[in-house]
């Protein structure tokens, strides 16, 4: 196995390249890997653009770490990547703290970047096998959580991040012990599969990589395997996978409105599928033996401390639209509440009180694992909770940037009152870029999209500025990582820290970072070769010119002569050295100038890209305007009818009531007027009472009569004096004075 190349000191990161086997028809082959010398593994590629775009014509080369070709395996990689000398400078030397170490991969969806990171249901990941090498290595020097409560209590006290501390046993029995029964139907993600994998029938595998589908070496046989270290003897049982792979589930060919419509199943990229809600009554923990045990890697000893005692501390967490989330909080759909809901908190990157001199995570959920199963199943159930989707690009396409975090706590053996240390190794899925055209998403799915893309375009200007600055010829520039979280978390510790609250301790050296660049040779060119632009350690471009017509016909002429044919009074050997100067001139400009030409067709393609995604936007817009109108005119009438209606039904209990009043006044009335009596005269009674009434009028018309005449019968007299009542007496002495005369 050759040893990985050493990459420029000032390189962030070591890129290495990784093609993805694949078959296609009908595809042309766009990607070739440039031959190395003897004994040597490969470090640069070559690009062509395809035959069928007249528009670029460049031919450009990129320079990597190492080039993996497709028959490259996991233990290829594990071994030609660094990542065992990644984890052994994560344990240190003896007396010394270890150093960080960042390993994680890029690629366009669908290229084999979790299959590289995570493995599938028949093979293991790198991130699994660095787990066995690990536990391996450190045997007997892991405090036991069980056993060893003071050692474990003083993990927790140790923690920087204010993060939630479990041991594994506590933290698997919280999540399977007491999960309800409805549970699992309503989790976030329920489907988890590798990226799908297609190789060539006819051509020859290496066992285990990339299995065929008429493959029969993979029977159900066990075998004991003795895996002999310098520190401990570990016997294990390892059982070879079924013939079923994940090329039986490619069989079926699934459309983006399957995906959608189908209900999602419960698999992991490392276990079984797990039964569903209506088969099992809680959620059930995976099992170990189910789990893929191929690759087994063996020999692979780290140069552990023999005077230290470690603890070794797991948490995952995800970047979901720009924000950070606990993949091992648990679900809000597994609590027993039927209130709750599915809504997560994110977390913040910040310093905290004891990390002043770099950022952290912080508020994780972190599980303090003895032994290497119990770290897969808490790999295993953060991975049920991780974000995914299905496109038109990728069955199970991450909507998320995964993390994995693995810390290494270091203290002297026997000490109980010395510090622990803390290195550790993160391990990173990066969601692929995709465009929408090709995975046909919309919605939440698209806008899920538009944020990995943004994501990706800032972290590929880090890494092109990581380029820059490892070319001695150019000035360094700051690497520009805190434009969104994602760059933050990878590169925030990859420098010095300058800090001053380290005057009494030496300060923490900045992390190592790997990086493979996952990519198919037979895919789509314009997203793969934007990967490759800007992850490369170098490029070159190169343009093949067409020979002009100047360039053919101006040597032919004579010396001492010009284009005109004229003849020029100069020296002749002055001439041509003149001439030659002018025409290797003439040449760089031409040479130039169809650079220029290349990239204004490049910009001028992208800005065509750009205006199509902004009407694009637009439409999208338009018919989101006319959908929320006339969801707010619908909603508008159903408000203005229940109004009308309400009016209508008050109108008609108020003119009910006033009826009713007015019911209630009539009856009173009538009870009032029953008790009136109407008493009415008889006819008979009224004439006699006229006639009476008649005989009294004639009586009294006579007496005025008789009264007018003798008024008239009498002699004038002198007027008398009226006097006082007292002298009359009597009504006579009246009369008779007045009437009779004098007496």
């Amino acid at each position: 196995m050759e040893a990985p190349t050493k990459p420029t000191t000032s390189s962030l990161f070591e890129v290495y390249l990784r093609l993805r086997p694949s078959f296609a028809p009908n595809a042309e082959r766009f990607l070739d890997v440039d031959a190395a010398d003897d004994k040597a593994a490969p470090t640069h590629i070559t690009i062509h653009p395809p035959a069928h775009d007249q528009r670029r014509k460049a031919v450009e080369t990129f320079k990597f770490t190492r080039v993996f070709e497709e028959e490259a395996t996991q233990l290829d990689l594990f071994h030609g990547t660094g990542l065992g000398s990644m984890m052994q400078g994560v344990l240190g030397a003896e007396g010394r703290e270890g150093r960080d170490g960042l390993f994680a991969t890029l690629g366009v969806t669908g290229s084999g970047k979790s299959h590289t990171i995570l493995g599938s249901r028949s093979q293991r990941g790198l991130t699994q096998l660095a787990l066995d090498v690990l536990y391996q290595n450190l045997g007997d020097q892991l405090i036991s959580t069980r056993r060893d409560q003071v050692a474990l209590q003083s993990v927790f006290a140790s923690d920087t991040s204010e993060a939630h501390m479990s041991a594994a046993n506590q933290y698997l029995e919280s999540i399977y012990g007491d999960a309800p029964s409805d549970a699992r139907s309503h989790s976030r993600a329920q489907s988890r599969a590798a990226t799908p994998l297609m190789v060539r029938p006819t051509s020859p595998s290496k066992q285990g990589l990339y299995p065929n589908l008429n493959h029969q070496s993979c029977i159900s046989t066990t075998s004991c395997i003795a895996c002999s270290t310098k520190s401990n003897q570990r016997h294990s049982c390892v059982q070879k996978p079924q013939s079923s792979s994940i090329f039986s589930f490619l069989q079926r060919p699934v459309t983006r409105s399957q995906a959608k419509t189908q209900p999602p199943k419960d698999i992991s990229f490392v276990s079984n599928p797990r039964p569903s809600s209506a088969m099992a009554p809680k959620r059930h923990m995976p099992r170990v033996s189910s789990m893929p045990q191929f690759p087994i890697i063996q020999d692979t000893n780290l140069d552990v401390d023999q005077t230290s005692e470690f603890a070794i501390v797991v948490s995952m967490y995800e970047v979901y639209n720009d924000r950070i989330f606990d993949l091992l909080a648990g679900s809000a759909a597994y609590q027993p509440s039927k209130t709750a809901t599915a809504k997560r908190r994110h977390l913040l990157y910040k310093n905290t009180e004891h990390s002043s001199d770099r950022k952290v995570v912080a508020g994780l959920r972190k599980v303090v694992c003895e032994n290497l199963d119990e770290a897969l199943l808490v790999l295993e159930t953060g991975l049920t909770e991780r974000r995914v989707a299905g496109t038109g690009s990728n069955a199970v396409s991450s909507r998320s940037h995964g993390f994995f975090c693995v810390e290494v706590k270091k203290r002297l053996a026997g000490a109980a009152t010395s510090n622990w240390s803390s290195s550790a190794l993160t391990i990173v899925d990066l969601a692929g870029s995709e465009r929408a055209r090709a995975a046909k998403t919309a919605g939440s799915t698209l806008a899920e999209a538009g944020k990995i893309n943004e994501s990706l375009m800032y972290l590929g200007q880090c890494m092109q500025m990581q380029s820059d600055n490892a070319d001695p010829t150019k000035a360094s520039n700051i690497v520009p990582f805190r434009q969104c979280k994602l760059t933050e978390l990878l590169f925030s510790n990859s420098f010095p820290s300058s800090s001053s609250s380290h005057q009494i301790r030496s300060p923490k050296p900045p992390q190592k970072g790997i990086m493979i660049v996952t990519a198919d040779p037979l895919g789509d060119y314009n997203a793969t070769s934007q990967i490759l632009r800007y992850s490369a350690l170098a490029r070159e471009v190169t343009v093949p010119r067409v020979p002009s017509y100047t360039s053919t016909m101006v040597p032919l002429a004579r010396p001492g002569t010009s284009a005109s044919g004229r003849l020029t009074p100069s020296n002749p050997a002055a001439s041509d050295t003149a001439l030659e100067s002018a025409l290797a001139e003439l040449a760089l400009l031409r040479q130039d100038l169809e650079l220029a030409q290349l990239r204004l067709e490049e910009e001028t393609q992208r800005r065509k890209e750009a205006e199509s995604s902004w009407l694009t936007a637009e439409n999208r817009l338009e018919s989101l305007e006319l959908e929320l109108r006339d969801e707010i005119w619908e909603e508008f009438e159903s408000q203005l009818e229940s109004e009308r209606r309400r009016y209508h039904a008050a109108r008609e209990a108020e003119q009910e009531h006033v009826d009713q009043h007015l019911d209630k006044k009539l009856e009173i009335l009538t009870r009032g007027l029953g008790e009136v009596q109407v008493r009415e005269d008889s006819d008979a009674e009224g004439e006699e009472r006229i006639a009476e009434l008649e005989e009294e009028n004639a009586r009294l018309r006579e007496k005025v009569q008789a009264f007018e005449r003798e008024k008239e019968n009498q002699s004038p007299v002198r007027k008398m004096r009226v006097l006082k009542p007292r002298k009359w007496e009597g009504k006579e002495e009246f009369g008779v004075g007045l009437f009779g005369g004098s007496p």
